[in-house]
């Protein structure tokens, strides 16, 4: 479809669903991205979101809201029919052409970052002030803050591990430079075997993985079940990771998502690269009782 043709039917929709909202009227908000609707949810501006993406999965409440796409590929008609006051999606689809034919038909757009922690946050700050929650914002970036020093205090002694982390197998495809994810995998005192390719998602070979000798493999393919047994590496017995039993599996939910559990992920993978650091206290507990 050229964006032409979308220009002339923004036209037709916006004059079909145009909306004049008091200064007073509650948001009617269409999240494109999950981590958005999290937000506003965490804000607790829930019951403004009127329209999530279709891969919205948490909180429960998103399953009874309408499906709109998502930011690569949203519905322009979906969104229309909603009659939004805003629509929030990534600022990796600030000037495709579904973006800019809703742009045109007069209603509100915000785009977001999450490549890093820091643009998890900021993105937190923003949708806050946009929807008056500057207060609520404020105490979900402390909460991520305190959770991240309290991950840099108990490692601070701990050894840097060579670490791999996947998202899929067919292709190989890993965690990169430039993702949220590097960056707490920094914070958990891991060495990221991927940065070496200049990639936010590499695809990796097996020779690859091998020569770098990870110490640790994440691996999204195994899920979150910790009797999940890794056969796929089992081939591999000259990579330490494999050697000492150090590959684990973990959960997509929360671990993929950059939003304001971000918190929790870390904490997650820096026991899953460091389960000694946790278990010292552990037996310090038990053996003071």
């Amino acid at each position: 479809m050229q964006l032409s043709f979308i220009a002339a039917a923004a036209t037709i929709i916006a004059t079909t669903f145009a909306l004049v909202v008091p200064a007073t009227a509650a948001d009617r908000i269409v999240s494109l991205v999950p981590s958005v609707t999290e937000t506003l949810f965490a804000l607790g501006a829930g019951d403004e979101v009127v329209g999530v993406s279709s891969f919205d999965t948490y909180p429960p409440e998103v399953a009874k809201l309408p499906k709109v796409g998502s930011f690569l590929t949203p519905n322009v008609e979906a969104i229309a029919a909603l009659r939004p006051t805003l629509v929030v999606g990534l600022g990796i689809s600030s000037n495709q052409r579904e973006i800019r034919a809703l742009r045109l038909m007069g209603y509100q757009t915000m785009m977001t970052e999450d490549d890093s922690l820091g643009q998890i946050e900021q993105s937190i700050r923003l949708i806050g002030s946009r929807v008056s929650k500057e207060n609520a914002a404020a105490d979900i970036i402390r909460d991520i803050e305190a959770k991240a020093d309290a991950v840099r205090r108990r490692l601070h002694d701990a050894p840097t591990r060579r670490v791999l982390m996947l998202v899929g197998h067919q292709p190989i495809v890993a965690v990169g430079r430039g993702t949220f994810l590097d960056d707490l995998l920094k914070i958990a005192r891991a060495e990221n075997i991927a940065d070496a390719s200049s990639q936010q998602w590499p695809r990796l070979s097996v020779e690859f993985i091998i020569s770098m000798r990870p110490e640790v493999i994440l691996d999204g393919q195994m899920g979150s079940d910790p009797s999940s047994p890794g056969f796929f590496w089992s081939a591999y017995p000259t990579i330490p990771a494999v050697t000492m039993h150090r590959v684990s599996g973990y959960p997509d939910d929360p671990t993929l998502h950059p939003g304001p559990r971000v918190g929790k992920t870390l904490e997650l993978l820096a026991r899953l690269i460091h389960p000694e650091a946790w278990r010292e206290e552990r037996d310090r507990v038990e053996s003071s009782r």
